[in-house]
């Protein structure tokens, strides 16, 4: 699709992969707790979470138009195409394209597949390791997620997030009881750089993709303790924002349409777009105290409905 245009390819490749972007942002912002209790003074835990995210039916296609693209038209099949998490695809675009004596030719290419039919469960997932720690003096804990950049020669993905939980539950004067009340804002940001020189099909130097994330949530938590097991909820507000980039040159080769004759062309920085994802969110758990080890499940009503599942361990 990079023969397209620069404005033509990162439109249409934001249309294909936006559900596993938007199921990613949401993933981050789940996992933050189990409990709307706090540590005593330097408890700690150290928790890790694992999320899938469902992506809604209304994203496993999308409806291409012609007249949003520039230099791109259906030259057969349907107009409803099939996302990354969709189905199989019957759709052949044109690209048009200005050739080196300035006439402007037709070149077909095909849609790829979605794996959505090939997954038990169409859902992106995600995986978080954090650590919280109770602060002395103002009953919050402080909560971290981080990971040094690491990978191998293709691959390098880092990540930072940091929360505060205030437990409500004195000011409210609800601490004698098997009731917690507290607050959460946290924020999570992903980076992650992967080298596709080697696995492209195309000639050129630099092919480089980039994602930065940057997600944030709001929320207000409740819990009732029953000592061996605990339920808990939670509503807010999350917000978050993917900005993707495939960098580097890209020396397209292609036959035109009708003469038959080979085009060479290269392409520099061929796609940059950005995902946003915001709402509301309510969540419904149950977490079960054995010990210094916690098992915890919860599922969260949003845009891309999550399950949310992990294990701690915690020392008040």
């Amino acid at each position: 699709m990079f023969i397209a245009g620069t404005e033509d390819a990162s439109k249409l490749t934001k249309n294909y992969v936006n559900p596993v972007s938007k199921g990613f942002m949401y993933g981050l912002n789940n996992g933050w707790y189990s409990t709307a209790r706090t540590h005593k003074k330097f408890g700690f835990d150290i928790t890790f979470v694992a999320n899938l995210a469902k992506v809604p039916s209304k994203d496993e296609m999308f409806q291409f138009v012609e007249s949003d693209y520039s230099n791109i038209t259906l030259a057969s099949g349907s107009t409803g195409i099939q996302t990354l998490m969709g189905g199989d695809n019957n759709t052949t675009l044109s690209a048009r394209i200005q050739t080196e004596n300035g006439d402007y030719k037709l070149t077909d290419f095909t849609m790829p597949d979605g794996i959505g039919d090939d997954l038990p469960m169409n859902a992106v997932p995600t995986a978080t390791l954090q650590v919280g720690l109770g602060i002395p003096g103002i009953d919050a804990d402080l909560k971290l997620r981080y990971l040094p950049k690491v990978g191998g020669s293709d691959l390098e993905v880092g990540m930072f997030g940091v929360g505060i939980q205030k437990n409500l539950s004195k000011i409210l004067k609800i601490d004698k009881t098997p009731v917690d009340v507290s607050a959460l804002i946290a924020y999570t940001k992903l980076t992650s750089e992967y080298d596709i020189q080697g696995d492209s099909d195309l000639d050129g130097s630099g092919q480089m993709m980039e994602f930065t994330t940057n997600a944030y949530t709001i929320q207000a938590i409740a819990s009732v303790n029953l000592k061996l097991i605990e339920f808990y909820g939670a509503v807010g507000y999350n917000t978050a924002k993917m900005d993707v980039d495939i960098k580097g040159s890209y020396e397209l080769e292609y036959r035109e349409e009708g003469s038959g004759m080979s085009v060479s062309e290269t392409v520099v920085d061929p796609v940059s777009i950005d995902f946003k994802a915001n709402g509301l969110r309510a969540t419904i758990g149950t977490r079960f105290n054995l010990g210094f080890f916690k098992l915890f499940g919860d599922y969260t009503i949003q845009e891309y409905n999550t399950i949310t599942a992990g294990i701690a361990f915690s020392f008040r």
